[in-house]
């Protein structure tokens, strides 16, 4: 059924005028007469019937009539639904982050965006850096944030934050109680380490390689708490990042390697697929992470 068909019909049964009708939609008044007897013998039935004093829809004319409202009622709705969408007030929002950025820099961004826009559903799921790139490729996240470098040529990187990843140790871990420690005296210490895959991995791998520190036994985690509340109770040797400890190191369970060449300073960055416009919801979102981020004075003990 053609919609400025019905149009014309539902300004018809309103105005009981043609004329009035013809002014209200902006046509003449021949062209509207003409659209509705196409529209008649389109529909095979007669609408309106003809009077001196106006149009009266006929019985065909009031069932059709009722379906009218009934559909531009959903046109409103559709509307109004489309308008709230753009303004990014109702929608879905999929993430995909890195274990650091989802765990210790989104929960608190997700809360204002929940306090702003209470409508909007949130999915975030936090994995490596491989999976998060993969999953924004593959469509299923409308953003990914990282910390490791990105190996994709479909995906854009916007850095919107720095982080330190910095070597520590448990408070009584021997090495802590050298008068003067080397990069050599890491040699072949136990290390604590992410799961293959993961960005802060590579990035410490190709550090040891750097200075040819000899990697001693490792345990892998699949997540940064984890591998933290390892190193705390004397795991190793961890490399972390310094967003991810900050209570750690101010109540001294883990203590700094003061080994100022091994700290590795990264960009924390946002993934979109190059070329595709971002859904308004996740422009917001990325708005206020971006707010948020240059609000932030220096994490403690930066340097």
């Amino acid at each position: 059924m053609n919609l400025h068909h019905l149009s014309i019909f539902a300004a018809i049964a309103e105005t009981g005028s043609l004329t009035a009708s013809a002014r209200k939609l902006h046509i003449s008044q021949p062209a509207l007469s003409r659209e509705l007897r196409t529209f008649e013998e389109r529909l095979g039935v007669t609408l309106f019937e003809r009077h001196p004093k106006g149009m009266r829809p006929t019985h065909a004319g009031e069932v059709l009539s009722r379906y009218a409202a009934r559909l531009f009622e959903l046109e409103r709705a559709a509307e109004a639904a489309m308008r709230e969408i753009a303004g990014a007030f109702h929608g879905r929002l999929s993430l995909g982050a890195s274990n650091t950025i989802g765990t210790y820099v989104l929960p608190r961004v997700l809360a204002t965006l929940r306090r702003e826009r209470p409508q909007v559903q949130v999915a975030l799921f936090i994995g490596n850096t491989e999976q998060v790139s993969q999953g924004v490729d593959d469509l299923r996240f409308m953003l990914g944030f990282i910390e490791g470098p990105l190996h994709r040529s479909g995906l854009r990187a916007t850095a919107f934050q720095q982080d330190e990843i910095v070597p520590v140790a448990c408070a009584d871990h021997p090495l802590l109680r050298k008068r003067r420690l080397t990069i050599a005296d890491l040699s072949a210490q136990p290390l604590l380490v992410r799961e293959q895959g993961s960005g802060t991995r590579e990035l410490i791998t190709a550090t040891l390689r750097r200075y040819d520190i000899a990697e001693g036994t490792s345990m892998e985690f699949g997540s940064t708490e984890a591998l933290k509340r390892a190193a705390v109770h004397g795991g190793g040797i961890a490399w972390l990042p310094r967003i991810s400890m900050v209570n750690e190191l101010r109540e001294g369970s883990l203590c700094e390697l003061p080994l100022r060449q091994l700290r590795i300073v990264r960009p924390l960055m946002a993934l979109s697929r190059k070329g595709a416009p971002l859904e308004p919801v996740a422009q917001v979102f990325l708005d206020l992470l971006c707010k948020a981020s240059a609000g932030e004075a220096d994490p403690p003990g930066a340097s």
